[in-house]
């Protein structure tokens, strides 16, 4: 009997030397943020991020000075969707789908406990809010072009290769960096740039590994980059920029919120943006306006023209040119007619459909899968419902 103790207890003392040593080995190898992301998620009751983090985090706030509501068409919400329309929005769980033409709210829906003033996470929708600082700031001259390179602002990029860097290989995704890119991974560098508290010195540390310029490699890491450049080019805070320049100016109607990573720290700029979806529609509009708002230019025309339209001096990594991805925009073709949109992670959606002069915002917590052409395939759905519901 005594010895069935003693070698429980030895069993016991093992069981904790090695989750002591799980723990150390975390924490030495720097994956230490694996721990506050298990908290962070399943203590919630979840598998992963969500669309309603905000409160677990950090945020600055951009707030909305001269607050307008969106216009609604007196004909919103005057045709329904049919039934089996409905079941799909609901099987990937769809928080809200609205639908603007001609400036107009034509249609707009909210599931659950989702409502018109409920503000949620933009994932990487957030990038092609970057891409319009960016290009805000060029017009402004506090960039002097897309090709000036990123060491002109970042010291660090002066330094292990990296000063080839020039801010149109970040725009374009093809910086040639080590991030490796995963929206389910633990150990990807997106989950640390999530869930961990360090991301400037995560961003440091990065490897060149291909040459800059050339392949199109969808990386998180190269809208962070362009975060810090736009603090040093401006002398502000990215949310800040975004209050003084966008959101102030597109009388957005909600204050929205960007996740930081720590208090006081770096916004997450890959990521994290957190607003109404009729906000998102907002954006949307200023796009589909060509960058204008009432009279005021607020995104240089020539910035947008590159921006939306495929970046066709690099390649996809299997040698094609690459035709679906610009400045930190997607685009695609729908019934042979351009599509310009942002998405991110589980279904966030800013889409722009010019030749019917539509805005089409979906938010919500699934989304189907990427298909061979490197669009999601509910992407389509969206278009298809937004021409129905705009007759």
């Amino acid at each position: 009997m005594n010895n069935k103790k003693a070698a429980k207890r030895k069993n016991i003392l093992l069981v904790f030397l090695l989750l002591g040593a799980i723990v150390i080995g975390h924490l030495i190898t720097g994956y230490g943020y694996l721990f506050r992301g298990v908290y962070l998620s399943y203590f919630q009751g979840q598998s992963g991020p969500g669309i309603n983090d905000a409160h677990l985090f950090y945020n600055n706030e951009i707030a909305s000075p001269n607050s307008i509501k969106f216009v609604s068409s007196s004909k919103k919400n005057n045709i329904k969707l049919p039934e089996k329309e409905l079941a799909l929005l609901e099987k990937i769980n769809t928080a809200s789908f609205i639908v603007v033409k001609n400036d107009s709210l034509i249609f707009e829906k909210y599931w659950g406990e989702y409502t018109s003033s409920t503000a949620t996470n933009s994932f990487s929708a957030a990038k092609s809010l970057v891409s319009l600082l960016i290009g805000i700031a060029v017009e402004e001259g506090k960039i002097d072009s897309v090709d000036q390179p990123v060491a002109a602002f970042l010291e660090e990029f002066n330094a292990d290769g990296k000063s080839k860097i020039t801010i149109r290989n970040l725009l374009t995704m093809s910086s040639g960096l080590s991030w490796k890119e995963s929206g389910k991974n633990p150990y990807s560098d997106n989950a640390k740039g999530y869930y961990g508290q360090y991301l400037r010195e995560h961003i440091k540390s990065l490897k060149v590994i291909q040459d800059p310029g050339k392949i199109f490699n969808y990386k998180s890491g190269d809208t962070q980059i362009l975060v810090y450049v736009l603090e040093k080019a401006t002398d502000k805070t990215i949310s800040d920029y975004m209050q003084e320049k966008i959101w102030s100016k597109i009388n957005a109607e909600s204050t929205a919120l960007w996740n930081l990573d720590r208090e006081n720290g770096d916004e997450k700029g890959f990521c994290c943006f957190y607003a109404t979806a009729k906000d998102y529609a907002k954006i949307g509009q200023l796009i589909l306006n060509n960058g204008k708002w009432g009279s005021d230019q607020i995104i240089p025309i020539y910035y947008l023209q590159n921006a939306l339209l495929p970046a066709q001096d690099i390649l996809e990594k299997d040698g094609s040119i690459n035709k679906r991805y610009g400045w930190q925009w997607w685009y695609a073709t729908y019934n042979n007619q351009p599509i310009h949109y942002a998405r991110g992670l589980l279904g966030q959606y800013i889409i722009v459909y010019p030749a019917k002069k539509l805005v089409i915002v979906r938010t919500g917590e699934k989304r189907k899968k990427v298909q061979k052409d490197g669009h999601p395939a509910d992407l389509w759905d969206y278009l298809r419902l937004a021409e129905l519901v705009s007759k």
